[in-house]
């Protein structure tokens, strides 16, 4: 084991209990990853953090944390979900949830929506394409659209595509989407924190795609857009994807 990953097992000792690292370990031993660089995104139920495979190519690993995940929400928005059933206990439950965000993405990616690229999933952490810039000393990741909106019309533009992708040919509805959960990479924008995700055909997703409406539209709307809720829902579900 690398020393600075014992370091950063030092320090966040509230993300890497012994199940997380043997996690983490196995990712290393199976050459998806070299070993952690630093922290990228610390969240109240996950951490990011940089990480560099053996041809030296960064990347990214998303941890879900045991015992910081909203247990209640996280059991709640599975059941939701025909494709899984909820297990018993916290650490199954996060697991299971970290294999969902997992296999949204690829369905997403496969799709074309921009997403990043997952990579491998062990447990509760997630190797996934690092957005940002890879190579100086410390990484640096893209900003979230909420810091850097300097071109409302073409981003909105983008995110509608994307979303209108996501829900006709991928068929799931993001359920936890706002300007918090999209990065801007050089003018690009990019959907994360697919792990609320849930398939079109779920009773709850109308619901859940309205209030990914309901905030697209508010943001957009403060930066000079006039959107209307509704007219946005009937583009996603119906408009050509170009």
């Amino acid at each position: 084991m690398m020393k600075e990953d014992k370091k950063l097992f030092t320090v966040y000792k509230d993300v890497f209990d012994t199940g997380t690292i043997k996690a983490v370990w196995k990712l290393i031993t199976e050459n998806h990853i070299e070993g952690l660089e630093s922290p990228i995104k610390i969240g109240k139920e996950s951490n990011i953090f940089s990480a560099l495979t053996k041809k030296n190519k960064r990347i990214a690993v998303k941890i879900h944390r045991i015992l910081a995940s909203d247990f209640f929400t996280i059991a709640k928005y599975l059941a939701m979900d025909t494709r899984f059933r909820v297990p018993g206990g916290r650490r199954k439950l996060i697991i299971m949830w970290a294999m969902r965000e997992f296999k949204n993405l690829q369905k997403a990616k496969k799709e074309g929506v921009s997403v990043p690229e997952p990579i491998a999933i062990e447990e509760n952490a997630l190797v996934m394409q690092f957005i940002g810039e890879k190579f100086p000393k410390m990484p640096q990741p893209a900003p979230l659209l909420k810091d850097s909106c300097d071109k409302p019309e073409e981003y909105y533009a983008q995110v509608l595509q994307n979303l209108k992708i996501l829900y006709q040919k991928a068929k799931i509805v993001h359920g936890d989407l706002s300007e918090f959960n999209m990065l801007n990479w050089k003018g690009k924008i990019i959907i994360i924190d697919l792990s609320h995700s849930i398939p079109v055909l779920s009773a709850e997703s109308n619901t859940l795609l309205e209030r990914d409406v309901v905030n697209v539209c508010r943001f957009f709307n403060k930066k000079g857009l006039k959107l209307n809720v509704q007219e946005v829902m009937k583009e996603i579900k119906t408009g050509a994807i170009k």
